[in-house]
């Protein structure tokens, strides 16, 4: 508001919330809504979301208010694909290649519940 020579009113005005938000967040009673800091951030650009939110750095964007881009901004790499993985195998070669053995699994059956009880106590069935 210093730097742009607003009243809160005409703060308020600017960022379209309240004047009594604004009041509000200047008095220390309230601390500003992340609607409000966004409402900021739209309205002066060149301001640093970095530096209004955490209070790091400068107050403005480097030059030219280029934001900088996150992790979360860049587009996912691809896997690398290994030469194996590259190299198509012929037909013949596949059924070179034995099956692999499925071994059969022994049906599962419940032995014994035990309930642990916050008083230290337990119960089995």
């Amino acid at each position: 508001m210093e730097q742009e020579n607003l009243s809160a009113k005409q703060f308020a005005d600017e960022i379209g919330v309240s004047a009594g938000t604004i009041s509000n967040i200047m008095g220390g009673r309230n601390n500003p809504s992340l609607e409000v800091m966004q409402a900021v951030l739209k309205r002066f650009g060149t301001i640093s979301a970095d530096w209004l939110i955490q209070d790091l750095g400068s107050m403005y964007r480097p030059a030219g208010g280029a934001i900088q881009r996150t992790l979360f901004d860049m587009a996912p790499i691809e896997p690398q694909k290994s030469e194996q993985e590259e190299t198509p195998v012929s037909p013949s070669a596949q059924a070179a290649q034995p099956a692999p053995e499925v071994k059969p699994v022994a049906e599962k059956k419940v032995a014994k519940i035990v309930l642990y009880y916050t008083d230290g106590t337990y119960e089995e069935r």
